[in-house]
């Protein structure tokens, strides 16, 4: 007995030219303008293998980590100031639009009234 259901075809990889590319930096890190910040610039993604690493001294190491870490540092930075600036504009547009709806409501308000006194107005005429 066979299956109504057409069989499904395997999993191909689209070619190498179609395959979307994430060497990027996260859009996160970039200026309004659309720039990247100085301290990014001369970064292109995650740090590269070196290939002789192997052959590096304890010193080397710990110099590389710690170029790694203050560079780290410094993109954190970035980002705590970007948020902290997105947090104030944000707190600015609440208080905006909660006065905005404080005097919408208002405005709403004095319609409802003139709309009942018409409508009173409107019943006790003969």
């Amino acid at each position: 007995m066979t299956s109504a259901t057409p069989a499904r075809k395997p999993y191909r990889k689209a070619p190498p030219q179609h395959r979307e590319s994430r060497n990027n930096l996260p859009s996160f890190l970039e200026d309004l303008s659309g720039s990247t910040p100085p301290a990014l610039a001369n970064t292109a993604g995650p740090n590269p293998p070196d290939p002789c690493q192997d052959s590096l001294s304890d010193a080397d190491r710990i110099k590389i980590l710690q170029q790694q870490n203050e560079e780290l540092r410094r993109r954190l930075s970035h980002t705590t100031h970007k948020m902290e600036a997105m947090e104030t504009e944000f707190e600015t547009s609440r208080h905006y639009m909660q006065g905005e709806m404080g005097r919408t409501r208002d405005d709403l308000e004095k319609m409802r009234d003139k709309f009942r006194r018409t409508l009173f107005n409107g019943r006790m005429l003969p």
